[in-house]
């Protein structure tokens, strides 16, 4: 589209990671009429919705997926089948946000052609300091993105998008880590299967924030956690002695159980 600042763009998820992509595009000259957003008609959510001023954006997902030209899905990936049913435009760009949900489990519950991203945390995004995955690429998402001011990186291979979910939780990871050659030969490592990586290093070391105590730094690691997830797995990876390389190879290989467990519960939903 000619003018990128006009297209409609409905969020799906109104989280933490909804709020801060819909505050992001609203401060990048995104007309908040044009944005549609969706929650779970949570008491919290709201408040913060409209702490925010957008209360004003918050539609039905029937109108945002007949009404958009480009949807972010920013829900949780288990409950991804409850947009299983809807309708909408063979224009619509629809995009996952979710770690887990691969092309393959997407196409076949949207019957379409889709797109995956994965963001750095939301006060990244907020400060500006955020990057982005997207696969497969597609011109107009990543003008959005970028107009976002995230550095966008463009995946080649889907299999590298857990590499770079690992990548985002470095901050956390050097937060905790003390072992400075340790940290510099893993990412090396890492880095010759997927170059991207040394990237995100170099990233994260410039993104993480400075403590005048360690129980704030504490908290900070406690915030980036979610139960389950890839962050989880590496710092209990490095809680329990474990070498920063191993840490960091754990947290991939949670990225790929997550996949696997979300297919089977997809496949078990139906």
């Amino acid at each position: 589209m000619s003018d990128i600042n006009n297209i409609k763009i409905g969020i799906i998820g109104c989280g933490h990671l909804g709020q801060a992509i819909a505050e992001s595009l609203i401060n990048h000259e995104f007309r908040k009429e044009n944005i549609l957003i969706s929650y779970k008609n949570n008491p919290s959510t709201y408040k913060k919705i409209s702490q925010l001023g957008l209360t004003s954006c918050i539609s039905e997902n029937k109108k945002i997926f007949n009404e958009a030209d480009v949807i972010f899905i920013a829900i949780k990936p288990q409950d991804i089948m409850s947009l299983k049913e809807m309708t909408f435009s063979k224009n619509l760009l629809i995009v996952s946000c979710a770690a887990g949900l691969t092309i393959e489990i997407l196409k076949s519950i949207f019957k379409t052609n889709i797109f995956r991203i994965m963001l750095s945390g939301p006060d990244t995004i907020a400060s500006e300091k955020g990057v982005a995955a997207l696969y497969p690429y597609n011109k107009l998402i990543c003008s959005i993105l970028n107009k976002m001011n995230l550095r966008t990186f463009e995946i080649s291979r889907e299999i590298d998008m857990n590499i770079f979910t690992t990548g985002v939780c470095l901050p956390a990871a050097l937060l905790y880590e003390k072992d400075k050659v340790g940290i510099k030969e893993a990412v090396d490592e890492i880095g010759l299967d997927c170059s991207i990586f040394l990237d995100l290093y170099d990233w994260a070391k410039k993104v993480v924030p400075s403590f005048n105590t360690e129980t704030k730094k504490t908290q900070y690691i406690s915030k980036m956690i979610t139960k389950g997830g890839i962050t989880e797995a590496i710092i209990d990876s490095l809680k329990s002695g474990e070498k920063f390389i191993t840490a960091l190879r754990k947290g991939m290989a949670r990225g790929n159980d997550i996949s696997q467990e979300i297919k089977q519960y997809l496949l078990n939903s139906k």
